[in-house]
């Protein structure tokens, strides 16, 4: 059996196609279209330019499905979750496109991501984090089975689009976004004192990351302490930081200081060291949990 899912994030959108052998996807297809649909809310409506993005990034993934012979399902996550036109964006698109958007919750879209992702991970028990645009999605795992989730609500774009001013933030503006992570951690007494040395991430920004400590420290794997040292060094060298950040993920100049900024408060908040990175997650968990 063949499918196409689309992720619809407040970020990108994008589509993986997937045959299932067993169980066992196989993937056939994954590119993204950078609707940016966090920068159409306004006072937290979607605006009608914000629903024609996600219409048009919708129509080219159910031609590029069709070209595989499947029809395109279409999930969504923080960006449409959390507008107050939830309704009627979904109608729109409907209306428009003939897809149906599944708007997960904020649990939903962890626990797939981990479904997705888990049997990347090399370790039993640790963290796991996905880190999107508009919202982060946290699980804690024993014996390679959720224990405890939660949806942190800062993402990457949100919270660059919050803190930062310039291209790059400052010391005082990553410092922000990680007493932001903090704050919604506090807010949660189960997370208190839980100690996982492995955080394992997922999402385009951790691929990213792992590029630039390549250039930055010339390290091949990516630590919390790798981590650190180069949100360091981007408030320290924020010119040269920007032309490398420009070269190697042009895509990403925004949120990745960012993304890294959360990677270093969640792996602060569960004393982790170890990064472990999947290149799957919630598209691929989607489809095991919800359309297998």
């Amino acid at each position: 059996m063949r499918y196409a899912v689309a992720d619809t994030g407040s970020n990108t959108i994008r589509l993986g196609v997937y045959d299932d052998e067993n169980g066992q996807l196989k993937q056939l297809c994954n590119t993204a279209v950078f609707a940016n649909l966090a920068g159409f809310i306004h006072d937290g409506v979607l605006t009608p330019d914000g629903i024609c993005a996600a219409e048009a990034a919708i129509k080219k993934h159910q031609e590029t499905a069709a070209e595989f012979g499947c029809q395109l399902n279409v999930f969504a996550t923080a960006a449409i979750r959390n507008a107050k036109n939830t309704e009627e964006i979904c109608k729109e698109i409907k209306m428009r496109t003939g897809a149906a958007v599944d708007v997960l919750t904020g649990e939903e879209e962890a626990l797939f991501s981990f479904a997705g992702a888990a049997e990347d991970f090399p370790c039993a028990d640790g963290v796991m984090a996905d880190v999107g645009g508009g919202s982060s999605e946290v699980i804690v795992f024993s014996n390679k089975q959720p224990i405890s989730t939660l949806s942190v609500p800062w993402g990457s774009l949100k919270a660059y689009k919050a803190f930062v001013s310039g291209s790059l933030p400052t010391e005082e503006e990553i410092c922000a976004i990680q007493e932001a992570i903090a704050k919604a951690f506090a807010a949660q007494p189960r997370f208190c004192g839980v100690v996982r040395q492995n955080l394992c991430i997922v999402g385009g920004g951790v691929r990213a990351s792992t590029k630039l400590a390549k250039i930055f420290l010339n390290e091949t794997a990516l630590t919390v302490n790798a981590v650190n040292k180069m949100l360091k060094m981007i408030t320290e060298n924020p010119e040269h930081s920007k032309n490398v950040i420009d070269q190697t993920t042009p895509k990403r100049a925004l949120t990745i200081a960012p993304a890294m900024a959360i990677y270093s408060a969640v792996g602060a908040q569960f004393a982790s060291e170890q990064i472990f990175v999947s290149d799957k997650g919630i598209k691929e968990g989607y489809i095991l949990k919800k359309l297998l």
